[in-house]
């Protein structure tokens, strides 16, 4: 038997050379590659898209340092760079004062005109939650906007944070108190 025999059933053996085959083989295994290449990217993607969420958007902001607005369901809008995500909120640097949104609170994020969309598919890696943030504020006395879920506005000094309440201590002869539980509170606005 000839050695080189078994070319023929492989189609060697016709008018076309070796060189062309190989490179034309070679050129539909690319493609085929190529195509392949596509498909697995475009499955990825919708994969990571399935999984992202709001926190893992906003972590995606946060290290691309861009300008976010924040718009709540209230109907109220903070803008400026995310500070930091946490369990369950976003701290936004607004000129009006830095601004700790419950990410329940968030209606849309919106960057600016030309930033690439971030796909957001991972988790936000922070344990604070906005409770402890709050107690942290109570207990060095600041004063704050407490904006509720409903939209109410309350402007005074944060005295204490409890188990599922905060207390606001307002302005005015005789001062005020507000007691808010902390499931309602979408918003802590320092200034």
């Amino acid at each position: 038997m000839d050695r080189f025999s078994g070319f023929e059933r492989v189609g060697l053996s016709s008018g076309e050379g070796l060189t062309a085959r190989l490179e034309r083989w070679a050129a539909e295994a690319r493609v085929d590659e190529a195509a392949r290449g596509r498909s697995r990217e475009r499955w990825l993607r919708r994969q990571a898209e399935e999984e992202s969420t709001v926190a893992g958007v906003l972590c995606d902001l946060v290290e691309g340092g861009g300008v976010v607005a924040v718009h709540t369901r209230s109907g109220r809008r903070h803008t400026g760079p995310v500070l930091a995500v946490g369990a369950d909120f976003v701290a936004v640097d607004d000129p009006a004062g830095a601004a700790l949104v419950a990410l329940g609170a968030v209606a849309s994020l919106r960057t600016r005109p030309g930033v690439a969309t971030v796909v957001g598919d991972r988790p936000s890696g922070g344990t604070l939650r906005l409770a402890d943030v709050a107690a942290g504020l109570a207990e060095a006395g600041e004063r704050v906007l407490v904006v509720t879920a409903d939209g109410e506005a309350l402007a005074g000094e944060l005295r204490s944070v409890g188990r599922d309440v905060a207390v606001v201590r307002g302005g005015g002869e005789p001062p005020a108190a507000w007691y808010v539980p902390l499931d309602a509170i979408a918003e802590v606005v320092l200034g």
